[in-house]
């Protein structure tokens, strides 16, 4: 999810783009109607860890048009290291969304607008860094999820923010495998007015163990400071 780190008065690094959790999955029988989401997880590369959580509410279900909101929260602390000073920012993002769901078949699209927020606290403290302290912004969304056939996925995702300019995406395929879960490939991308990062990788999503379903991905990140290496994102939904 997202983190900044600060080096020499400069903020940075871009928010990892949004990954949206799946709709309801009609291939193993269906469900009851549903109208909470509950999500969590963390995202980690060897420069930043972040743990994240929320909810999406429905007026409906989760499988129907209709107004839904989405909170969300992440809390994460992102290293940048010179041969002298390890510089850590601990970022605390909040956001508020109301949206509408359109569902058109085996089509859906989210939009969401509403209220962003983010605090930074920076160690070794520098007075004048870029978004020091606590930022109050605005963030519009969008989400697709599309089954051109049924053992096929296509997902992407979209976001804008005020604070600090940014803005990020993710696509994503994948193929239904045992009738349990989809594997395939993402790529991710985020930016501001400071930095940008990019990620490629695997993403396995919508395994059911229980009441609870999980999804993972792996991959290959570089940023706009010449920082490169593996990441890794595990999360788990749950649905009421």
């Amino acid at each position: 999810m997202a983190a900044a780190i600060m080096a020499h008065g400069e903020d940075a690094l871009a928010q990892t783009a949004p990954t949206a959790p799946p709709p309801v999955d009609h291939l193993s029988g269906g469900a009851r109607p549903e109208r909470l989401l509950l999500f969590g997880g963390f995202d980690l590369w060897r420069n930043s860890l972040a743990g994240y959580g929320g909810l999406q509410w429905s007026a409906s279900d989760l499988d129907s048009d209709g107004f839904i909101v989405r909170m969300f929260a992440s809390d994460g602390i992102e290293h940048y290291r010179t041969p002298t000073v390890d510089y850590a920012t601990n970022i605390v993002r909040a956001s508020l969304l109301p949206g509408w769901r359109f569902k058109r078949g085996a089509f859906e699209l989210k939009l969401f607008a509403g209220l962003d927020l983010e605090h930074h606290h920076l160690t070794p403290d520098v007075i004048d860094a870029p978004l020091r302290g606590t930022t109050i912004g605005a963030r519009l969304a969008a989400e697709i999820w599309a089954q051109p056939i049924p053992e096929l996925m296509l997902a992407s995702s979209f976001y804008v923010t005020t604070i600090g300019h940014g803005y990020g995406a993710r696509v994503a395929a994948g193929w239904r495998l045992y009738d349990r879960f989809w594997v395939g490939p993402e790529l991710c991308g985020a930016a501001d007015e400071l930095s940008r990062q990019t990620k490629i990788g695997v993403h396995l999503t919508g395994l059911r163990i229980g009441q609870s379903e999980w999804s993972a991905a792996a991959g290959y990140v570089d940023d706009s400071y010449h920082r490169s290496g593996p990441y890794l994102r595990i999360g788990v939904l749950t649905r009421q």
